[in-house]
Protein backbone atom coordinates (compact mmCIF):
# COMPACT_ATOMS: atom_id res chain seq x y z
CA UNK A 1 0.00 0.00 0.00
CA UNK A 2 1.58 3.54 -1.50
CA UNK A 3 2.02 5.68 1.92
CA UNK A 4 -0.54 8.97 1.66
CA UNK A 5 1.13 12.12 1.61
CA UNK A 6 -0.94 15.43 2.18
CA UNK A 7 0.51 18.36 0.66
CA UNK A 8 1.22 21.07 2.70
CA UNK A 9 0.88 25.28 3.07
CA UNK A 10 1.65 27.13 5.84
CA UNK A 11 -0.62 30.67 6.30
CA UNK A 12 -0.02 33.52 6.47
CA UNK A 13 1.67 33.03 3.25
CA UNK A 14 1.88 36.52 0.56
CA UNK A 15 0.99 34.61 -2.44
CA UNK A 16 -2.22 33.35 -0.65
CA UNK A 17 -3.05 36.78 0.05
CA UNK A 18 -2.79 37.74 -3.42
CA UNK A 19 -4.53 34.39 -5.00
CA UNK A 20 -7.80 35.23 -2.42
CA UNK A 21 -7.59 39.03 -3.19
CA UNK A 22 -7.83 37.96 -6.77
CA UNK A 23 -10.82 35.91 -6.74
CA UNK A 24 -13.52 38.52 -7.35
CA UNK A 25 -16.86 38.18 -8.21
CA UNK A 26 -17.69 35.63 -5.05
CA UNK A 27 -17.86 38.52 -2.57
CA UNK A 28 -20.58 36.54 -0.88
CA UNK A 29 -18.76 33.09 -0.55
CA UNK A 30 -15.68 34.65 0.51
CA UNK A 31 -17.03 36.09 3.54
CA UNK A 32 -19.35 33.36 4.50
CA UNK A 33 -16.45 31.00 4.72
CA UNK A 34 -14.63 33.00 6.26
CA UNK A 35 -16.66 34.25 9.00
CA UNK A 36 -17.79 30.20 9.14
CA UNK A 37 -14.08 29.26 9.59
CA UNK A 38 -13.44 31.58 12.30
CA UNK A 39 -16.73 30.60 14.19
CA UNK A 40 -15.21 26.89 13.75
CA UNK A 41 -11.84 27.26 15.29
CA UNK A 42 -12.51 30.16 17.35
CA UNK A 43 -15.56 28.95 19.25
CA UNK A 44 -14.50 31.25 22.15
CA UNK A 45 -15.66 34.03 20.76
CA UNK A 46 -18.89 32.82 20.61
CA UNK A 47 -18.97 32.19 24.11
CA UNK A 48 -17.78 35.32 24.61
CA UNK A 49 -20.21 37.15 22.13
CA UNK A 50 -23.35 35.21 24.80
CA UNK A 51 -21.50 36.53 27.99
CA UNK A 52 -21.80 39.53 26.94
CA UNK A 53 -25.52 39.73 25.28
CA UNK A 54 -27.14 36.96 26.64
CA UNK A 55 -25.98 36.09 30.11
CA UNK A 56 -28.63 33.76 30.75
CA UNK A 57 -27.70 31.86 27.33
CA UNK A 58 -29.52 31.25 24.34
CA UNK A 59 -30.92 27.83 22.31
CA UNK A 60 -29.33 29.63 19.29
CA UNK A 61 -25.78 29.78 20.11
CA UNK A 62 -26.30 25.98 21.95
CA UNK A 63 -27.02 24.80 18.62
CA UNK A 64 -24.06 26.46 17.00
CA UNK A 65 -21.63 25.33 19.45
CA UNK A 66 -22.67 22.06 18.09
CA UNK A 67 -21.50 21.99 14.68
CA UNK A 68 -19.52 19.57 13.24
CA UNK A 69 -16.53 21.41 11.64
CA UNK A 70 -17.49 20.31 8.10
CA UNK A 71 -17.86 22.71 4.78
CA UNK A 72 -19.63 21.73 1.61
CA UNK A 73 -18.19 23.91 -1.63
CA UNK A 74 -20.12 22.72 -4.84
CA UNK A 75 -20.80 23.87 -8.28
CA UNK A 76 -19.76 24.65 -11.99
CA UNK A 77 -16.38 23.96 -13.10
CA UNK A 78 -13.72 27.01 -13.14
CA UNK A 79 -16.13 29.02 -10.51
CA UNK A 80 -13.27 29.42 -7.38
CA UNK A 81 -14.02 26.70 -5.11
CA UNK A 82 -10.48 24.82 -5.19
CA UNK A 83 -8.75 28.06 -5.41
CA UNK A 84 -10.84 29.76 -2.23
CA UNK A 85 -10.58 26.76 -0.20
CA UNK A 86 -6.70 26.51 -0.68
CA UNK A 87 -6.57 30.57 -0.52
CA UNK A 88 -8.50 30.81 2.44
CA UNK A 89 -6.14 29.84 5.00
CA UNK A 90 -4.09 33.67 4.96
CA UNK A 91 -6.79 35.72 5.64
CA UNK A 92 -8.28 32.96 8.53
CA UNK A 93 -4.81 32.94 10.05
CA UNK A 94 -4.60 37.11 9.88
CA UNK A 95 -8.02 37.16 11.82
CA UNK A 96 -7.11 34.08 14.51
CA UNK A 97 -3.93 35.74 14.97
CA UNK A 98 -2.31 32.09 14.50
CA UNK A 99 -0.72 29.94 11.72
CA UNK A 100 -2.92 27.93 9.72
CA UNK A 101 -1.97 24.60 7.80
CA UNK A 102 -3.25 23.87 5.00
CA UNK A 103 -3.43 20.36 3.95
CA UNK A 104 -4.83 18.99 0.44
CA UNK A 105 -5.55 15.22 0.34
CA UNK A 106 -4.17 13.56 -2.91
CA UNK A 107 -6.56 12.63 -5.93
CA UNK A 108 -5.54 9.03 -5.17
CA UNK A 109 -7.27 9.18 -1.14
CA UNK A 110 -9.43 6.05 -2.10
CA UNK A 111 -6.42 4.30 -3.25
CA UNK A 112 -6.24 1.30 -5.64
CA UNK A 113 -9.31 -1.54 -4.74
CA UNK A 114 -7.51 -3.28 -2.05
CA UNK A 115 -9.52 -5.07 0.98
CA UNK A 116 -9.86 -2.25 3.74
CA UNK A 117 -7.67 0.51 1.73
CA UNK A 118 -9.92 3.44 1.08
CA UNK A 119 -11.11 3.01 5.08
CA UNK A 120 -7.46 2.83 6.13
CA UNK A 121 -6.07 6.03 4.02
CA UNK A 122 -8.83 8.07 4.56
CA UNK A 123 -8.10 7.22 8.84
CA UNK A 124 -4.40 8.22 8.25
CA UNK A 125 -5.27 11.55 6.34
CA UNK A 126 -7.58 12.83 9.01
CA UNK A 127 -4.40 11.50 11.93
CA UNK A 128 -1.95 13.52 9.89
CA UNK A 129 -4.06 16.32 9.76
CA UNK A 130 -5.40 16.96 13.43
CA UNK A 131 -1.51 16.25 14.24
CA UNK A 132 -0.34 19.05 11.57
CA UNK A 133 -3.29 21.47 13.27
CA UNK A 134 -2.26 20.89 17.06
CA UNK A 135 1.73 21.02 15.90
CA UNK A 136 0.72 25.01 13.53
CA UNK A 137 -2.00 26.41 16.05
CA UNK A 138 -5.23 25.37 13.37
CA UNK A 139 -5.73 23.43 10.59
CA UNK A 140 -7.46 23.16 7.34
CA UNK A 141 -8.08 19.85 5.36
CA UNK A 142 -9.09 20.16 1.77
CA UNK A 143 -11.09 16.97 0.01
CA UNK A 144 -11.57 17.66 -3.48
CA UNK A 145 -13.42 15.64 -5.66
CA UNK A 146 -15.47 14.43 -2.61
CA UNK A 147 -17.68 12.42 -4.34
CA UNK A 148 -14.88 10.08 -5.51
CA UNK A 149 -15.29 9.16 -1.40
CA UNK A 150 -18.34 10.33 -0.37
CA UNK A 151 -21.24 8.92 -2.91
CA UNK A 152 -24.42 8.11 -1.52
CA UNK A 153 -24.70 4.88 -0.71
CA UNK A 154 -27.73 4.28 -2.72
CA UNK A 155 -25.70 5.10 -5.28
CA UNK A 156 -22.80 2.55 -4.90
CA UNK A 157 -24.28 -0.75 -6.10
CA UNK A 158 -23.72 -2.56 -2.77
CA UNK A 159 -19.78 -2.18 -3.16
CA UNK A 160 -18.02 -3.05 0.20
CA UNK A 161 -14.94 -0.79 0.24
CA UNK A 162 -17.09 2.13 -1.06
CA UNK A 163 -19.32 1.99 1.68
CA UNK A 164 -16.76 0.89 4.71
CA UNK A 165 -14.65 4.21 3.41
CA UNK A 166 -18.18 6.20 3.53
CA UNK A 167 -18.64 5.03 6.81
CA UNK A 168 -15.11 5.58 8.13
CA UNK A 169 -15.27 9.01 6.75
CA UNK A 170 -18.45 9.71 8.81
CA UNK A 171 -16.85 8.36 12.08
CA UNK A 172 -13.65 10.50 11.42
CA UNK A 173 -15.81 13.38 11.15
CA UNK A 174 -17.87 12.84 13.85
CA UNK A 175 -14.53 12.89 15.68
CA UNK A 176 -13.43 15.64 14.84
CA UNK A 177 -16.72 17.16 16.25
CA UNK A 178 -16.22 15.45 19.56
CA UNK A 179 -12.41 15.52 19.70
CA UNK A 180 -12.63 19.82 19.45
CA UNK A 181 -9.33 19.67 17.51
CA UNK A 182 -8.13 22.86 16.01
CA UNK A 183 -9.16 21.59 12.10
CA UNK A 184 -11.76 22.34 9.69
CA UNK A 185 -12.99 20.25 6.91
CA UNK A 186 -13.43 21.46 3.43
CA UNK A 187 -15.13 18.95 1.04
CA UNK A 188 -15.38 20.51 -2.71
CA UNK A 189 -17.47 18.99 -5.24
CA UNK A 190 -18.92 20.07 -8.58
CA UNK A 191 -21.99 17.10 -8.24
CA UNK A 192 -23.28 18.01 -4.60
CA UNK A 193 -26.38 16.07 -5.11
CA UNK A 194 -24.52 12.84 -5.40
CA UNK A 195 -22.93 12.77 -1.95
CA UNK A 196 -24.27 10.82 0.74
CA UNK A 197 -27.72 12.70 2.79
CA UNK A 198 -25.62 11.84 6.35
CA UNK A 199 -22.52 13.47 4.67
CA UNK A 200 -24.93 16.63 3.65
CA UNK A 201 -26.51 16.78 6.82
CA UNK A 202 -23.30 16.95 9.15
CA UNK A 203 -22.17 20.26 7.17
CA UNK A 204 -21.99 23.46 8.98
CA UNK A 205 -22.21 25.35 6.08
CA UNK A 206 -22.82 24.83 2.08
CA UNK A 207 -21.74 27.59 -0.14
CA UNK A 208 -22.64 27.09 -4.01
CA UNK A 209 -20.64 28.67 -7.34
CA UNK A 210 -22.44 29.64 -9.91
CA UNK A 211 -21.07 31.29 -13.11
CA UNK A 212 -20.94 34.63 -13.73
CA UNK A 213 -23.70 37.20 -14.15
CA UNK A 214 -23.29 40.65 -15.46
CA UNK A 215 -22.34 42.17 -12.02
CA UNK A 216 -19.65 39.38 -11.33
CA UNK A 217 -18.18 39.57 -15.31
CA UNK A 218 -18.00 43.53 -14.18
CA UNK A 219 -16.21 42.60 -11.18
CA UNK A 220 -13.60 40.48 -13.05
CA UNK A 221 -13.45 42.99 -16.22
CA UNK A 222 -12.61 45.65 -13.24
CA UNK A 223 -9.68 43.38 -12.18
CA UNK A 224 -8.15 42.47 -15.35
CA UNK A 225 -8.52 46.12 -16.61
CA UNK A 226 -6.39 47.51 -13.37
CA UNK A 227 -3.79 49.79 -14.84
CA UNK A 228 -5.73 50.23 -18.04
CA UNK A 229 -7.41 53.52 -19.19
CA UNK A 230 -10.64 52.22 -19.56
CA UNK A 231 -14.17 53.93 -18.63
CA UNK A 232 -17.27 52.47 -16.97
CA UNK A 233 -19.15 52.72 -20.52
CA UNK A 234 -16.34 50.57 -22.36
CA UNK A 235 -16.43 47.83 -19.40
CA UNK A 236 -20.09 47.74 -19.68
CA UNK A 237 -19.69 47.03 -23.77
CA UNK A 238 -17.82 44.01 -22.19
CA UNK A 239 -20.36 42.99 -19.89
CA UNK A 240 -22.82 42.93 -22.69
CA UNK A 241 -20.29 41.35 -25.30
CA UNK A 242 -19.32 38.35 -22.48
CA UNK A 243 -23.43 37.46 -22.32
CA UNK A 244 -24.02 34.36 -23.28
CA UNK A 245 -27.79 33.12 -22.49
CA UNK A 246 -27.37 29.53 -23.06
CA UNK A 247 -23.95 28.62 -21.89
CA UNK A 248 -22.26 31.42 -19.81
CA UNK A 249 -18.88 32.25 -19.67
CA UNK A 250 -16.91 30.32 -16.22
CA UNK A 251 -14.71 32.73 -14.18
CA UNK A 252 -11.74 30.34 -15.17
CA UNK A 253 -12.67 30.84 -19.22
CA UNK A 254 -12.82 35.04 -18.21
CA UNK A 255 -9.50 35.09 -16.00
CA UNK A 256 -7.34 32.49 -17.97
CA UNK A 257 -8.57 31.48 -21.05
CA UNK A 258 -9.59 35.24 -22.19
CA UNK A 259 -7.09 37.06 -20.50
CA UNK A 260 -4.20 34.87 -21.83
CA UNK A 261 -5.72 35.65 -25.77
CA UNK A 262 -5.38 39.34 -25.02
CA UNK A 263 -2.11 39.13 -23.54
CA UNK A 264 -0.82 37.03 -26.71
CA UNK A 265 -2.34 38.98 -29.13
CA UNK A 266 -0.89 42.01 -27.48
CA UNK A 267 2.49 41.00 -27.47
CA UNK A 268 1.98 39.46 -30.80
CA UNK A 269 1.12 43.46 -32.42
CA UNK A 270 3.30 44.89 -29.98
CA UNK A 271 0.37 47.10 -28.60
CA UNK A 272 -1.45 47.80 -25.57
CA UNK A 273 -4.23 45.69 -24.00
CA UNK A 274 -7.24 47.77 -24.77
CA UNK A 275 -11.15 47.12 -24.65
CA UNK A 276 -10.84 46.53 -28.43
CA UNK A 277 -8.96 43.73 -28.22
CA UNK A 278 -10.44 42.34 -25.44
CA UNK A 279 -13.58 42.09 -27.89
CA UNK A 280 -12.13 41.10 -30.40
CA UNK A 281 -11.03 38.22 -28.55
CA UNK A 282 -14.02 37.76 -26.62
CA UNK A 283 -15.81 37.35 -29.95
CA UNK A 284 -13.56 34.26 -31.11
CA UNK A 285 -13.83 32.61 -26.97
CA UNK A 286 -16.82 29.52 -26.90
CA UNK A 287 -17.58 29.20 -23.21
CA UNK A 288 -16.29 25.78 -21.21
CA UNK A 289 -19.11 23.24 -21.34
CA UNK A 290 -21.93 23.49 -18.44
CA UNK A 291 -21.83 19.89 -16.39
CA UNK A 292 -24.85 18.54 -17.80
CA UNK A 293 -23.66 18.83 -20.97
CA UNK A 294 -20.45 16.68 -19.83
CA UNK A 295 -20.47 13.02 -21.51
Amino acid sequence: MTELHLLENIHPDKDSQASFDALVGIDEQKRLLLDELVALLAPERLVKWEHRHHPKGIALAHRWKKATPLVLLSGEVGCGKTALAMAVGTPLAQELDRRIVVLETPSDLRGWGHVGEMSARITDAFRQARQRAKEIGAGLMVIDEADDVATARAQMQAHHEDRAGLNVLIKQIDHLARAKDPLAVLIITNRHAVLDPAVRRRTALHLTFARPDAKGREAVFVHLLAGVKVTPQRIRELVIASDRANTPFSYSDLIDRLARSVLREAQRRDAPVSIDLFLECLSTLEPSPLMAERP
